[in-house]
């Protein structure tokens, strides 16, 4: 369950984060979901970017369109992608979102959130296998991640591994995070 919070932490983190990123006007409006289709050609980030601010204005359906166009425009667009997963997961579309992080992970395959973001959709899915792999990779792109050790200890535990869950949680306390 802490692993679960932890991952919606950060994912809320980042959308806001994102949102700053908007080069719009700062004003209190949210536009209304015609407002956001109908406008003139956009590129990829302008889409990406009202994708971000239909997510946080709790609009997730309607991010998803946004999302859609900036990956059709730029297939590319990481940010996009990313974004499109979490909004699959707000909605608990969970295999949807983790096609969307494996799309993160195959344009930049060095990107730590992505692969926590994926290993919280395998979680959602009750693939925990596939969740220890996916923390193994973001051991091996920074091996100093406690986190990463801790979420992977929890996944051993969820498959009634104990003495792996336990070398996991003692790597994590000896990174320094607090188990």
């Amino acid at each position: 369950m802490q692993v679960k919070r932890s991952i919606i932490l950060v994912l809320i983190i980042i959308a806001i984060l994102c949102a700053g990123c908007s080069e719009k006007d700062n004003d209190d409006t949210t536009p209304e979901a015609g407002e956001v289709f109908s406008e003139g050609k956009l590129n990829s980030t302008e889409w990406n970017n009202k994708g971000v601010d239909l997510f946080v204005a709790g609009r997730a359906e309607e991010a998803l369109g946004a999302y859609d166009k900036a990956t059709e425009i730029d297939p590319q667009n990481v940010y996009a992608w990313y974004n499109k997963g979490i909004a699959y997961s707000y909605l608990g579309r969970y295999e949807e979102a983790l096609q969307a992080y494996n799309r993160t992970t195959e344009i930049n395959p060095q990107d730590e959130n992505s692969w926590y973001t994926k290993a919280g959709a395998l979680i959602d899915l009750g693939r925990y296998e596939e969740a220890i792999q996916t923390y193994d990779k973001v051991i091996e792109i920074n091996p100093l991640d406690g986190f990463a050790w801790y979420n992977k200890g929890a996944m051993f535990e969820k498959l009634n591994r104990t003495n792996e869950a336990q070398i996991c949680y003692n790597k994590a306390k000896e990174l320094g995070y607090n188990v």
